[in-house]
């Protein structure tokens, strides 16, 4: 008696595996599918090295002591990192805000450990760190995860509104 409940616990520990080896391929198959569509998606959150950032927003290596902004229209700035997780929490965020403020304000996106160089000299030492920035003002910083709510009126007073 006590092999045949064996067998039967076994037996169905057996097939309960494979049955949730099929669930995690279908699994699997779905995030990649996911993950391809995402990747075709646009983003409107464009990436930014070191030299696009002297380039499109401040010239710091020519003008140390005063900002003198590059860009043609208000610029937010998001310096984070992978394995940030209030970075992976506001990523979402910014990309919803710089679709609905598409032609308005430009958005980038600064990789902390790809441009540590950058980071450095703008100071940056706790993430996520967003840069608001536009011609005629100096620029304002926003350390730490912050809601919809806060960046869209950041992002407002950027465009005066």
């Amino acid at each position: 008696m006590k092999k045949l409940l064996l067998i039967s616990l076994v037996s169905i520990a057996f097939l309960s595996s494979c049955g949730s080896s099929d669930d995690k391929k279908e699994t699997k198959k779905q995030d990649a599918t996911s993950s391809e569509s995402t990747a075709n998606e646009k983003s409107y959150v464009k990436t930014m090295s070191y030299n696009d950032f002297i380039k499109k927003v401040w010239d710091f290596e020519a003008n140390t002591n005063d900002f003198i902004f590059k860009g043609d229209k208000p610029c937010v700035v998001d310096f984070f990192a992978t394995w940030c997780g209030p970075c992976k929490m506001i990523s979402p965020i910014l990309e919803k805000l710089a679709k609905e403020y598409d032609g308005k304000v430009d958005f980038y996106k600064v990789d902390t450990d790809k441009e540590p160089k950058l980071a450095m000299v703008l100071q940056i030492q706790y993430l996520p760190t967003v840069l608001f920035a536009k011609d005629g003002e100096q620029p304002e910083k926003s350390i730490g995860g912050k809601d919809e709510e806060y960046f869209r009126s950041q992002i407002n007073k950027l465009l005066g509104e």
